[in-house]
């Protein structure tokens, strides 16, 4: 429970009573509630929400409880609707009346529809992710006809999702951090929990007091793996080749858990000597060979107990060569089996820069540890190639048969929401047809169809079709500089960008505002602060935060469903997203689907028969701002896959891809080595640039609080003493970084944090924190055929290659 003695201290501070609120942040990294006390309208206080029936789980970062400083600082706030008079770029504007600017917006959407509807362009991003406003742009682009984007792809995360999609089914198959208590070792690759997911941060800290053996693999020192047992330095990007060599030594010395590859993984699945296409029945059923009746079979994936076993001993073959009507054909298992034997520890040694006695050892302790356990996340996906490393991280983790049981998995996120199916933004739960944001009002809209499947796309995309959502009106995100400069694969007239700085948080800066945004009619940028990009648009509207919004969430830590009301007065003449898109709505025609206030769309939400909300009281819910859902699990530490079921095309856990064959990649490989267009470059720029997620910010919305200048007031390159030495840098000093694309100059940090070819930032900062230029100038966006093959191009942020001066 709370303390309330701090409590106590600050209300006889201030001499009278407190008012308390609680709220849900509503920005990336989401969903942490917290609560506090305000004296005339001014917080004065806050601490970590309190979450009914897991006390132990009240959480909340530095960065979630200082960010109201920023929401009340007008010097940072847009506080007025404003249209440009100068150059894009020049930051002249002038003050309009919200009238004039919803008479503006709708004119110029208009033309844009009269011209083709998908040339009005809705872009989302993760500024503002409580639902309503999150959703309200998107749901206005599918009442319109227009278009919107699967925002992973250009924000660098996507990889990850369809590196564990290719594998479990799952984008995010997250173990509950309660379940590191069950792991006897925990390999993070990348990942910094203790800066980046804090909440579960303490668990990590409870098993490592318990024994639990925690391996940090990172080209940084980070604060992760400076609590770790042991740090492995390892050069950026090439985590992949690591893990190679680890399944190449498990499988050499016959550890990896051949029954339940064969009852649980594709690894019994013939394929075709020719072709590698799988080999199916004729009514598409996938094919085994049972050893008891020398014979291919049909091998419907089995359902597992969720008991910490292998199941039962199979029939079927793991290796070998048959022949099924007349097609030569093998099982899946020797592919995994020819390709792993290609990486020894010595091989991954060279390009790791890990030692191979340390591979073979981490390999050895990671099979016999019965269980353990991998966690990998978005920064370690960020290179060219970047779905590798949570392809091949699900394949290890299946190999040892540690996944669907506790303590085991391999993991992108911990915390989630343990409930009996899904989240009640999509789908509803356990499958059932429940519409998205439980209201068939708000989901059902513009030509009919479901808004939720609409916005499924948007987040998502991990089809292999992308016909499919283009005739949804989603687009990769891979595709829209060249949709803005050529009109394919869809013309940009029209871009309105909400909850995101574009600029700033996409990469080639200089290609967006060069060649992007000079190429779109009219901009429109909904934002609280003045960013980058509002500088370049044509018109700045704005927005209201999650401090002052009504609004709900239904994702984050634990089976909850978190209700915001306003906790501050509105900030300026700022609106929330749903409101300014009610607005509109009226302007052009919409109003019938925009007929409630951001207040009733809240009610209308939690006025539902859906068992999660049995015995729900709306009053009182929305005064105490958070459900214990009905059908929350809350007794014990989740993770998924216990009953081996995977939303695979095979129904099993599935290392081999036959929509990869033609690359070469249909099991787990290395290619980011081979065929990186950054290579090119290695010689005239030989130090890896990465750009961080820290404990101060994440992407620029954590800019200007006072709190967290604490942390860091300016942007620090770390560097390598010995790449500093030779290049005759030394801590403090003034340098340049660049390379073709462009530069900037910020200060050096020295440290012995970092591996010796690499140097880092955190990231999130804007040019006006720079002493000159911006990192976004020296990035870039280099399409991967292989990506594009399966789903879209993840941004590359950390592959890029550059040099660095003394200033």
């Amino acid at each position: 429970m709370a303390d309330t003695s701090a409590k106590d201290t600050v209300a006889a501070t201030q001499g009278e009573a407190l008012e308390k609120f609680t709220v849900t942040s509503g920005y990336n990294c989401c969903y942490c509630t917290i609560q506090g006390y305000k004296r005339d309208g001014s917080i004065v206080y806050i601490e970590p929400g309190e979450l009914p029936r897991m006390p132990e789980r009240n959480h909340a970062c530095q960065r979630c409880m200082a960010w109201w400083q920023r929401a009340v600082d007008e010097k940072e706030r847009v506080m007025y609707p404003m249209k440009r008079t100068g150059e894009r770029g020049s930051g002249q504007f002038e003050r309009i009346s919200w009238d004039e600017a919803i008479d503006l917006v709708a004119e110029k959407l208009s033309a844009a529809i009269a011209k083709d509807p998908r040339s009005a362009s809705f872009y989302i991003f993760t500024g503002n992710m409580c639902t309503f406003d999150w959703f309200a742009p998107a749901r206005m682009a599918h009442c319109i006809g227009a278009t919107t984007w699967a925002m992973e792809g250009i924000m660098g995360d996507h990889a990850t999702s369809v590196g564990f999609t290719m594998v479990t089914g799952n984008p995010d198959p997250g173990h509950d951090a309660l379940d590191f208590m069950n792991s006897n070792m925990i390999l993070f690759f990348g990942t910094n929990m203790v800066d980046t997911i804090v909440p579960s941060a303490r668990f990590l800290a409870r098993a490592k007091e318990k024994g639990t053996k925690l391996v940090v693999l990172d080209p940084r020192l980070s604060s992760t793996a400076a609590m770790a047992d042991q740090w492995i330095p390892i050069n950026p990007g090439t985590d992949t080749a690591l893990v190679l060599a680890m399944m190449n030594v498990i499988i050499k010395n016959d550890l990896h858990d051949k029954t339940w590859l064969a009852n649980y993984s594709c690894a019994p699945l013939l394929v075709s000597d020719v072709d590698g296409s799988y080999i199916r029945t004729k009514s598409g059923a996938y094919c085994a060979w049972d050893t008891s009746a020398n014979a291919a079979a049909e091998a419907a994936p089995s359902q597992g107990e969720d008991d910490g076993t292998s199941g039962p001993e199979s029939t079927w073959a793991l290796t070998g060569h048959f022949e099924v009507d007349g097609v030569p054909c093998h099982p899946t298992m020797d592919d995994l089996v020819a390709e792993v034997a290609k990486w020894t520890p010595e091989r991954a040694a060279e390009i790791t820069g890990v030692d191979a006695a340390t591979i073979e050892s981490l390999a050895l302790d990671y099979a016999k540890a019965q269980p353990a356990a991998i966690q990998t996340c978005t920064g370690s996906s960020r290179y060219y190639h970047g779905y590798e490393i949570s392809r091949v991280a699900a394949t290890l983790s299946g190999l040892c048969g540690y996944t669907g049981r506790a303590g085991g998995g391999a993991s992108r996120n911990n915390g989630g929401a343990p409930i009996d199916g899904a989240s009640l933004s999509f789908t509803g739960s356990s499958g059932s047809d429940v519409p998205l944001m439980n209201s068939a009002e708000w989901d059902v809209v513009g030509d009919g169809e479901s808004f939720g499947t609409f916005m499924g796309a948007t987040l998502a995309l991990y089809s292999t079709d992308p016909e499919a959502y283009r005739s949804a009106r989603v687009f990769k995100s891979s595709e829209i500089y060249d949709a803005a400069i050529t009109g394919d694969p869809v013309p940009i007239d029209f871009l309105y960008i909400a909850t995101a700085n574009f600029i700033n948080q996409s990469p080639d800066a200089h290609k967006v505002i060069d060649e992007v945004f000079p190429a779109i009619d009219f901009i429109v940028t909904a934002d609280p602060f003045n960013t980058w990009t509002a500088q370049y648009s044509d018109l700045v509207l704005p927005a209201s935060t999650w401090l002052e919004n009504w609004d709900i969430s239904t994702s984050g830590t634990g089976p909850y469903i978190r209700v915001n009301k306003p906790v501050i007065e509105r900030v300026g003449e700022s609106k929330s997203d749903t409101e300014i898109m009610t607005l509109l709505a009226k302007k052009i025609g919409q109003e019938a689907a925009w007929n409630k206030t951001d207040e009733e769309w809240v009610r209308t939400f939690l006025d539902s028969d859906h068992p999660a909300f049995e015995g729900c009281n709306i009053d009182d819910v929305i005064n105490e701002g958070i459900l214990a859902r009905a059908d929350g699990i809350y007794d014990r530490a989740t993770y998924p896959l216990g009953d081996k079921v995977f939303a695979t095309p095979t129904g099993r856990l599935e290392f081999y891809t036959e929509l990869l064959y033609p690359f070469g990649a249909h099991v787990p490989t290395y290619l980011r080595g081979e065929d990186n267009p950054e290579n090119q470059f290695a010689d005239k720029y030989p130090l890896m640039f990465i750009q961080y997620h820290d404990r101060a910010r994440v992407h620029t919305q954590h800019a200007k609080v006072k709190l967290l200048e604490v942390l860091e007031t300016e942007p620090h390159l770390h560097i390598n003493p010995d790449d500093a030495a030779a290049r005759g840098v030394a801590h403090g000093d003034v340098v340049r970084v660049f390379n073709d694309r462009g530069s900037f100059k910020c200060k050096a940090l020295v440290t012995p944090g970092i591996v010796k070819g690499a140097v880092a930032m955190g990231q999130g900062w804007e040019p006006r924190d720079f002493i000159e230029g911006h990192y976004q100038y020296l990035t870039h966006y280099a399409k991967n055929p292989v990506e594009e093959a399966i789903s879209m191009t993840n941004a590359a942020f950390y592959d890029v290659r550059v040099e660095i001066e003394k200033a």
